[in-house]
């Protein structure tokens, strides 16, 4: 039979029998739980927002965040859009994903999820998962071929991409595992280039 103690009756049973409390014990201690906060990539809440240090005045959309952290979701090229992290101090990140997800056409779907720690009351992102959708087929430039679970870590010196992951390889607890810990991991490295034709250039 198994025994279960709560942490109360650890912590008595360390008096009671005067044995301190080591480094070890803790490192075992769970770490903060992460949350998620989700955030619409195209709902009321976004503004539109000029950039004005684009001499075409390119307009994008401002969405809010987390922990003074927002997004802004804009046109990259050929069309596509992308997310720019942005911290409270206004520095934007670009997370360029025609660079660092997919060479082909894509679209963003629906909602931006972060993960979060609170500290002190305080929230924090550690990391931004978004669905990127793939038009990979030239012959049927409509058709969503594959979606990736883009993820971003998020740290004090800015953000990039550090994983993506094609849908349904890996559970939701999965993917949350991974960007939980993407601020121990390097940033992606860019995708092949393209030919005109479509091909990958390997």
């Amino acid at each position: 039979m198994r025994l279960f103690i709560n942490g109360s009756m650890s912590v008595s049973l360390l008096l009671l029998c005067g044995c301190p409390m080591t480094d070890g014990d803790a490192a075992a201690r769970p770490k903060a739980e992460l949350q998620s906060v989700y955030t619409d990539l195209g709902g009321e809440s976004c503004r539109k927002e000029i950039d004005k240090t684009d001499p075409n005045e390119t307009p994008y959309l401002a969405c809010p965040g987390v922990g003074g952290y927002t997004l802004n979701v804009r046109r990259v090229d050929a069309g596509r859009r992308s997310i720019d992290i942005v911290d409270p101090a206004q520095r934007a990140f670009p997370l360029n994903y025609q660079e660092f997800v997919t060479r082909h056409m894509f679209t963003l779907d629906g909602q931006a999820e972060w993960r979060v720690r609170t500290k002190d009351g305080r929230q924090a992102p550690v990391a931004l998962i978004v669905r990127v959708q793939a038009h990979e087929d030239n012959g049927n430039p409509e058709k969503v071929t594959r979606t990736y679970l883009a993820v971003a870590k998020i740290t004090a010196d800015g953000a990039c991409v550090t994983d993506k992951i094609p849908e349904s390889t890996r559970s939701e607890a999965e993917v949350r595992s991974t960007a939980d810990s993407a601020q121990m991991r390097p940033c992606a490295p860019p995708r092949p280039p393209m030919t005109a034709d479509g091909a990958v250039i390997r």
